[in-house]
């Protein structure tokens, strides 16, 4: 009948056999150390009859080599890996560091184990950064406006597909799609510039017949109450194109001022429209006078105006003063209010 090894047995047998290695790769590394020494020596008193280069180097090398074998022996079992990597760097530092290159990579791997790092962390990795695979655009089937407006902008795509696209927003709001539709006014693709193009003009021109329409029946107007609704109806409609980003730069900075004017001058004749000093707050914002549009905002709250639709302008009119905190207190006094997609994630980062 077979006799059962006791665990603490193998344990003590590996432990010798350990011990063995680590006094044969000593001896062995004090071996080699003492060549390297004795030919150093000889060298140095010029003992030699021939030139020393080559020798010294071959026996550099080989001694490097011996070392490298007999240092790793020495290594803790996880600086042992990668064995080629390993062996190649050992063999570098005592071929080309003669006496002291493996006591540096002892002496290293002693400082590591004495004083290991404080923390565990993952391990970091260059990773290159992430390509966008254009050609796949054409098979997404979920983002709505944002696909559509995703494969017109990409210039990979076949012409005839940024056309279906550019065609399919033209029933969107300007407001989603002015900016787009302006850069497109650079397009290399001629069709999608006229496109564009006619997009933006038909927006724009109806807009201004609207207020040319309107500004005929102001001077018609023979009564308060009507040239207050024809202002009123003019600074709406003056606002609609800084609204949906059909104006831009002189044009953009007369028609804020036609707009104000016009809100103004219905105001004068009934300063009790809170949605007027609303657009003055608007306006104001859009021309960067956070001071200003915080005074309309705060006497159209007076007069009714919800506040619920305040608010976001209200944290914007913080954030251009630089009070930050005060913005995350207006946007989480929202809750469950901020209903609107491109509402949620902005209150959501400054409640946090």
């Amino acid at each position: 009948m077979s006799e059962t090894v006791r665990p603490h047995s193998i344990g003590r047998a590996s432990r010798v056999l350990r011990a063995f290695v680590a006094f044969a790769a000593s001896a062995g590394i004090v071996l080699v150390v003492l060549v390297q020494c004795a030919l150093v020596w000889h060298v140095a008193n010029g003992q030699v009859a021939f030139d020393p280069l080559l020798p010294v180097v071959a026996i550099n090398l080989i001694g490097g080599a011996l070392q490298a074998l007999l240092f790793r022996a020495l290594l803790p079992q996880h600086y042992r890996e990668p064995r080629d990597w390993s062996l190649l760097l050992l063999w570098l530092g005592c071929a080309f560091v003669p006496l002291f290159g493996g006591l540096v990579v002892l002496v290293s791997c002693a400082w590591a184990a004495c004083y290991p790092r404080s923390h565990s962390g993952e391990e970091l990795d260059d990773v290159p950064a992430p390509e966008f695979v254009t050609h796949l655009m054409s098979r997404v089937s979920h983002g709505g406006g944002a696909r559509l407006q995703a494969r017109i902008v990409n210039t990979q795509v076949n012409a005839s597909d940024r056309l279906s696209a550019l065609v399919a927003i033209q029933s969107m709001p300007t407001r989603t799609t002015g900016t787009l539709l302006r850069e497109l006014l650079a397009d290399p693709v001629e069709d999608v510039r006229l496109i564009a193009y006619g997009t933006l003009d038909q927006a724009e021109n109806e807009v201004t017949q609207r207020i040319f329409q309107t500004g005929q029946s102001l001077e018609m107007a023979s009564t308060d109450d009507q040239r207050h609704a024809i202002n009123r109806q003019l600074a709406e409609l003056y606002f609609e194109l800084i609204y949906q980003n059909l104006v831009q730069g002189a044009v953009y900075r007369h028609t804020l001022e036609q707009a104000d004017r016009h809100a103004r001058a219905a105001l004068e004749i009934d300063d009790g429209d809170a949605a007027l000093w609303m657009i003055r707050g608007r306006l104001a914002l859009a021309n960067g006078a956070a001071d200003e549009a915080a005074d309309y905002m705060a006497r159209a709250q007076a007069l009714g105006f919800p506040r619920e639709r305040l608010v976001p302008w209200l944290a914007e009119v913080e954030f251009l003063r630089g009070n930050f905190v005060r913005v995350s207190e207006l946007l989480a006094s929202l809750g469950n209010a901020a209903t609107l997609p491109m509402l949620k994630p902005v209150a959501r980062y400054w409640s946090t």
